[in-house]
């Protein structure tokens, strides 16, 4: 996945002496088949170059409507060419492999002269889009008949599951595994996010996909690059839109981060966030760091280091400076002002928003965590 003072001489408020030379981290805001009519369409493109930062992006939308399964449908919010043949507009299908060409289903492309300067930049009206596997259609019945037979609607979603609850299952996919699923997934994923340049070299990651428990239907995920360097534990990570405004976002970021502490790894995303991406990020950081401070394993501590907040937290030293930074609680001598960090705490109980537990927990219950591998 991928892009957003208090004087401490005042009486109650106390303050915690923590060096901050880290430098803060820039963050940019950046084969048809009988049995249905439904192409196994992943795209009819040639494979990228692994330097074409690129490959894929263009700067305004280019499919007006995404219709979801059935009953759901909305706009996208950013074009791609992937999902198009080279050089037209109309759609391609590939197999697995994303290279070997098929026959093209018949587009029910924008054919009449555009009237506004709008209607001119679209290239197809409606992708219709199935909701349990991903794979598309540019034709309305295609996608009904394909729905009628998905296998992922009858039968058990791919993956193993890692998390289960009475409200929320998340299940790990291999893309090695599962590459057409996973292809799909990220194509449908570009036409929400700006930065997401991965699209078919899907076998080096993994895809931990949130579903409602009892329900076969995505409503979110974020991948993990299996050679990361840095040893990210996300790279990319989207709620789906008829399903944001959940919290949900959080739910995703709060696993990847038991997944990380249970590998001892001090860990973080892959950079630049998303805009979306920084703003939930910002808010799960600045929440266990709180509860650290206040009421976690720090809250008697007098001082702290910057390398013993981020070891209780497991959040990345850059990224605890950044969020300190946000939170507006450092001193001229980069000193931590408590009472900030505890005036936005107690804001945070007293919203709507799901706030931290008396464990250190925010949506995640350790209970239901099934990782035994």
């Amino acid at each position: 996945m991928k892009k957003r003072r208090e004087d401490p001489k005042v009486r109650g408020t106390r303050v915690t002496q923590i060096n901050t030379t880290t430098t803060e981290p820039k963050i940019k805001r950046t084969k048809r088949t009988k049995k249905t009519k439904v192409a196994k369409k992943t795209i009819q493109k040639k494979l990228p170059k692994d330097d074409d930062a690129l490959y894929g992006i263009l700067d305004e939308p280019n499919i007006n409507y995404i219709q979801f399964g059935v009953d759901k449908r909305f706009h996208t919010w950013y074009g791609t060419n992937i999902y198009f043949e080279n050089g037209s507009r109309d759609l391609g299908i590939v197999t697995e492999n994303g290279v070997d060409r098929g026959g093209v289903i018949e587009s029910e492309l924008v054919k009449k002269k555009p009237t506004t300067k709008k209607a001119s930049k679209m290239w197809l009206d409606t992708l219709y889009v199935c909701e349990y596997c991903f794979k598309y259609t540019d034709i309305k019945q295609h996608l009904i008949d394909h729905t009628k037979v998905c296998t992922f609607k009858s039968h058990c979603p791919p993956g193993k599951i890692k998390y289960k609850s009475p409200k929320y299952t998340i299940r790990r996919v291999k893309g090695v595994k599962h590459r057409l699923f996973c292809q799909c997934l990220c194509l449908f994923t570009k036409l929400f996010l700006d930065n997401k340049s991965m699209y078919f070299k899907v076998d080096n990651y993994e895809f931990y996909v949130l579903y409602e428990t009892n329900d076969n239907k995505p409503i979110g995920f974020f991948s993990k690059d299996l050679l990361s360097y840095q040893q990210n534990n996300l790279a990319c990570i989207l709620v789906f839109p008829p399903y944001q405004r959940r919290q949900l976002g959080t739910l995703l970021i709060e696993f990847s981060y038991k997944l990380s502490r249970l590998q001892n790894l001090i860990t973080g995303p892959e950079l630049p966030l998303s805009p979306f991406g920084l703003i939930g990020y910002m808010y799960y950081w600045s929440s266990i760091i709180a509860y650290e401070v206040i009421d976690g394993e720090l809250s008697n501590r007098s001082t702290m280091s910057l390398n013993e907040l981020s070891l209780a937290t497991g959040i990345r030293t850059n990224d605890v400076v950044m969020t300190l930074k946000h939170l507006n609680c450092l001193d001229s001598k980069n000193r931590i002002n408590i009472q900030i960090i505890r005036e936005w705490f107690k804001k945070q109980k007293t919203s709507k928003k799901q706030t931290i537990d008396d464990t250190g927990n925010i949506m995640i219950e350790e209970k239901y965590l099934l990782i035994d591998d």
